[in-house]
């Protein structure tokens, strides 16, 4: 499978994500970097988030970007990977995002045409992820500060946790994966985040176990275990403590 690389626009709502080894705080108008370099994982979004993402073929991005790809790849890992637009730039953005898909509809008879097209429609999702990464290269934000000590800290923890969910729900285990103490990674954790870690393991846990829901035909019992639940009863009794609904009142709402 070809890796595709390109732009996010966050178009309503706010979400906190981990990207790469950054935490990002994206509301309206934040682009982010999509990028197989940079694993993503979220950790709240707002009910009302939305984001409009293009995506192109790595390889012809590379290609496109080849004159200066050298110079543009520096920059571009001194910054935190999640920019903020001007509100003309954001316009546009959506603008091309909306006529791109309109021109994926296309199905030509002619395979000229067709060739045509799906170049035409590569090279305007080539223009929004370079327009963005201009925006990067001009110098329009500051580059990013060293992360801090507690950065790190939650950054490193919210990978692990993201890896070990299933298999890891106590503080200690993590814990010691940074060589701290409980107390210690406790502190530092909640001063950073203004969650402690075991907010944050329950949060991830749930917000998993909401997206298994999701899948109508994965029944409870395969949820549990997946999420490592000794029993599909543990399961029920957790996911109702902390969202006052069982699984099965939650498929219905």
């Amino acid at each position: 499978m070809e890796q595709k690389v390109g732009i996010s626009l966050c178009v309503r709502g706010t979400a906190t994500r981990v990207v790469g080894s950054r935490m990002c705080h994206v509301f309206r108008g934040m682009a982010m970097i999509v990028s197989p370099a940079l694993p993503t994982m979220d950790l709240e979004c707002s009910e009302d988030f939305e984001e409009c993402t293009v995506l192109e073929q790595m390889n012809l991005v590379a290609e496109g970007t080849a004159p200066f790809f050298s110079q543009l790849m520096p920059i571009i890992n001194q910054s935190v990977p999640c920019i903020q637009l001007e509100e003309a730039t954001a316009a546009d953005f959506l603008d091309v995002a909306g006529r791109i898909a309109e021109r994926e509809k296309l199905e030509p008879e002619s395979s000229v045409l067709r060739q045509m097209n799906e170049h035409l429609t590569s090279l305007m999702r080539l223009e929004l992820i370079l327009g963005v990464l201009y925006e990067i290269a001009a110098g329009k934000r500051p580059e990013a500060e060293k992360p801090s000590r507690g950065e790190q800290v939650f950054v490193s923890f919210m990978q692990s946790l993201g890896r070990n969910y299933a298999k890891r729900r106590t503080v200690a285990d993590y814990a010691d994966d940074a060589a701290l103490s409980v107390r210690h990674f406790s502190t530092l954790i909640h001063r950073y985040s203004g969650n402690t870690p075991m907010q944050w393991i329950t949060t991830v846990t749930i917000t998993q176990a909401k997206s298994l829901l999701l899948q109508p035909d994965l029944p409870v019992k395969e949820i549990a275990a997946r999420l490592g639940f000794p029993e599909q009863f543990t399961f029920r009794k957790y996911f109702k403590t902390y969202t006052g609904l069982s699984p099965t009142e939650y498929r219905k709402i």
